[in-house]
């Protein structure tokens, strides 16, 4: 086998091993009209350790039971799509997104309720957070 097709099948290789770990890290896409972002495992898992129903941690919004990735997902698609954006803050890189879906969708950080989610985005349009406020 000579050198320049062993170069190319291991490159090739190598790109489909990077690309299947990418795909397998995404937990799914969210779909919008301006564009999509990604809500990644990482994110998911973030998620639901700090801002679930059944979450621990204090100083957090919290989701109303029975949320689902299904429904969060759904959340994310409609704050992002529907909802009033500005720039991340403090110089941090992304947008935040913050929509009022009208009705309670959880607890504030006070455990009062929520209407309203915000979701954070970095620059690649994946997912940091998304939390009832």
């Amino acid at each position: 086998m000579n050198f320049r097709l062993l170069t190319l099948l291991v490159g090739g290789f190598c790109f489909l091993i990077t690309t299947g770990l990418g795909v397998a890290q995404t937990a799914g896409q969210v779909q919008s009209s301006a564009y999509q972002v990604t809500l990644t495992r990482w994110a998911l898992q973030h998620i639901m350790a700090r801002h679930w129903p059944d979450s621990p941690a204090t100083g957090a919004g919290k989701f109303q039971a029975g949320i689902t990735e299904d429904s969060l997902r759904d959340m994310i698609n409609e704050a992002v799509r529907n909802g009033r954006s500005r720039r991340n803050t403090h110089g941090r890189p992304g947008m935040i997104y913050e929509y009022d879906f009208q009705h309670p969708i959880g607890t504030t950080i006070d455990g009062g309720p929520a209407s309203r989610l915000r979701v954070v985005v970095n620059n690649r349009n994946e997912v940091i957070t998304a939390f009832p406020f």
